[in-house]
């Protein structure tokens, strides 16, 4: 018998499987989309300034058409809506900065939408409170 012939079975029963690998490769995936994912968000925080510390902070930012942008900044103890397109910056508003904390509040509490409702064009669900019927509305007997 040859040597090769001994050491093929061996070779064999020492090699990894063929799922071995497609776990590895899996895990590797879910890897690399989970730090692209993270940092994407940690570069779009940064290359927009939301969350940042300062005298100037952008509290929201909202795409309007590929070139043009709406901000609510914060600067000088004031609060701005700020449009940006292809032309320079403009102010467009001063806003009552209680209602804006107010109102970004609320959102970060809803949470975000799915995507299957951006998808849809659907909002968040709202929530509703029942009011009580009035009395007066009803007939005396």
């Amino acid at each position: 018998m040859s040597v090769w012939a001994e050491a093929a079975p061996q070779a064999l029963a020492s090699e990894p499987s063929y799922g071995w690998f497609l776990l590895e490769t899996l895990l590797a995936l879910v890897a690399v989309c989970a730090l692209a994912w993270f940092l994407l968000r940690w570069l779009s925080r940064r290359a927009y300034g939301l969350g940042g510390r300062g005298p100037i902070r952008v509290l929201a930012r909202q795409a309007l058409e590929p070139r043009r942008t709406l901000y609510v900044v914060e600067a000088g103890g004031k609060t701005l809506l700020i449009g940006a397109g292809e032309g320079p910056l403009a102010t467009l508003a001063e806003l009552d900065g209680r209602e804006v904390r107010a109102a970004l509040a609320r959102e970060a509490a809803d949470g975000p939408r799915g995507f299957l409702a951006v998808l849809r064009g659907g909002k968040r669900a709202e929530k509703t409170e029942e009011k009580p019927a009035d009395v007066s509305d009803k007939e005396a007997p």
